[in-house]
């Protein structure tokens, strides 16, 4: 029974990512070759800003803001996306046997796809510089970036899809806050740069933690087992308070559609 049931929620995940790729890039000339497009864009114009004009003194400085990128526009995305799928599929919302988490879950795996995209494009840049992973670091790495982004990520689009339906403005103040948060994060702007009395504040911000973890595979190979575990309950709090908001608030979903 319970293979049963997995195979069948599977099924429905594959039916929706089907579906979010088929509205995201039907009607497009390059399809799904703008899920690589827009970040190498995006970080070609942040290198022209802070690494040929503003001019940070970082070593292979290419390198650590397409990491950074490529890693916040999946983060971001995730959380973007998972505020306008209620409403999207409000046909769905009014089916009593449909499981709404799953279109939740389905934002994640179909930005999961975009970014896996963006490894090869990762590791030419690495040969570009002549940069090497730690393999024996990679796979611990890895797990704990995995394990948090995922639950911090569906966590946070948990509540917000849920508030959004009763909320409208919510599209406007999430749009604020992510772009603060962008900002108040080490994807383009280096760490070394932020001041040391106010470090502490910076590094509770758990997108930093997450960032950094990911350069050690990517920019500066290493391994910092002591970002673990604050990484993994931070991440798994805003979970857990992400899907109560989610279950608090789903038995009027169709009513507020």
């Amino acid at each position: 029974m319970l293979t049963r049931a997995f195979i069948l929620k599977r099924d429905q995940i594959l039916v929706l990512i089907a579906k979010d790729f088929k509205l995201k890039y039907n009607s497009t000339a390059l399809g799904f070759a703008w899920s690589l497009i827009v970040p190498i864009f995006t970080s070609l114009i942040y290198y022209l800003v802070f690494g040929m004009i503003i001019r940070w003194n970082v070593p292979n400085y290419l390198l650590y803001l397409v990491s950074g990128n490529f890693m916040w526009q999946f983060f971001s995305n995730v959380i973007l996306m998972n505020g306008r799928t209620l409403r999207s599929n409000a046909v769905l919302l009014k089916k009593t046997s449909f499981d709404r988490r799953l279109l939740i879950w389905g934002t994640f795996f179909t930005e999961s796809m975009h970014f896996l995209l963006t490894i090869p494009v990762l590791i030419g840049i690495m040969i570009c510089y002549d940069v090497s992973p730690q393999w024996s670091t990679i796979l611990p790495n890895l797990l704990i970036i995995f394990y948090s982004l995922t639950m911090l990520s569906v966590g946070l689009g948990y509540a917000y899809a849920a508030t959004n339906l009763y909320f409208r403005d919510l599209d406007r103040i999430i749009s604020i806050v992510m772009m603060m948060w962008l900002f108040l994060s080490p994807v383009f702007i280096p760490i070394s740069r932020v001041p040391e009395q106010v470090m502490w504040a910076y590094e509770l911000n758990p997108m930093a933690a997450i960032l950094c973890t990911w350069r050690d595979i990517f920019y500066t190979p290493g391994f910092h087992p002591e970002r673990f575990l604050y990484m993994a309950v931070v991440s798994t709090v805003v979970f857990c308070l992400g899907r109560w908001l989610f279950r608090k608030l789903e038995p009027r979903f169709a009513e507020m559609m």
